[in-house]
């Protein structure tokens, strides 16, 4: 069990800082702001506490020189290599924010190579024997995943940085994104019989869709709609739960056997 939540961290660490890189710039280049610097400091850290999980999932530090030494053929060592490469320019990229906010492309190399490295992790997972992950399932998930993540967290570090315009279509975003990954993931597990199995699946569409619901609903709504602190206590609340469900629905993802046929 301990070792699946160090891989539940790994990935959803990553992702998260990739989602937060990814919806930030693209904030900057349509609000032409720079003022952004929570949001890369939490990119960068989340993305370090993310590959720090897969270092002690290995159990010695060493082991990782060895897993990234196959990169011409381990889809594994492609997903660490661009995992460094990701972490190393979200850092470049917050330190310069406090420099110069107006330097941008290491955050957008940054969003590149993130997002190839979400790819990369799918396919660790779908080059398996495992029925349930021979498919593009994992892809769905992780990138689904990736851009709810990365949106909510984005908005709760920094809400004040988006403007209406913005929230709308994240809104539309994330809510599409919410709802396929609530039907893939209730598809993909809803076959297993076992208690534990449906319990978990049930404490994660609860938490999951509730969240979705609190954070992405209300900002389709008019904008005098959207403001005051009762909206931010509802996007606080609808992160965390929406969070909560990700971390359980990740955890399923590890911890059983996908011996069904899956989607």
């Amino acid at each position: 069990m301990v070792q699946d939540v160090k891989l539940v961290i790994f990935s959803l660490g990553l992702q998260a800082a990739i989602g937060i890189m990814i919806a930030m710039m693209a904030a900057g280049k349509m609000n032409g702001r720079n003022d952004y610097k929570p949001a890369s400091v939490a990119s960068a850290l989340l993305g370090t506490i993310g590959f720090l999980a897969f270092v002690f999932y290995l159990g010695r530090p060493a082991f990782i020189f060895n897993a990234i030494s196959q990169f011409s053929h381990s889809w594994l060592s492609r997903v660490l290599v661009f995992s460094l490469l990701f972490i190393g320019f979200a850092i470049i990229h917050a330190v310069v924010q406090y420099v110069n906010p107006a330097i941008k492309r290491f955050g957008w190399t940054a969003g590149a190579v993130g997002l190839i490295d979400v790819i990369f992790m799918a396919n660790v997972y779908m080059s398996t024997s495992r029925p349930g992950w021979q498919s593009i399932v994992p892809l769905i998930d992780f990138l689904a995943v990736t851009m709810v993540l990365g949106i909510a967290l984005f908005w709760t570090i920094q809400l004040s940085g988006t403007d209406i315009k913005n929230q709308k279509m994240y809104g539309l975003i994330g809510l599409s994104s919410a709802v396929i990954l609530g039907v893939v993931t209730f598809l993909n597990y809803n076959g297993f019989d076992t208690q534990t199995t449906g319990l978990l699946l049930g404490i994660h569409l609860l938490l999951f869709l509730t969240g979705a619901v609190l954070l992405f609903i209300p900002s389709l709504k008019p904008a005098k709609e959207q403001t005051g602190s009762g909206r931010m206590a509802m996007v606080y609340i609808g992160t965390a739960a929406l969070g909560g469900g990700l971390m359980v629905s990740r955890y399923l993802f590890y911890a059983v056997l996908i011996t069904g046929s899956g989607l």
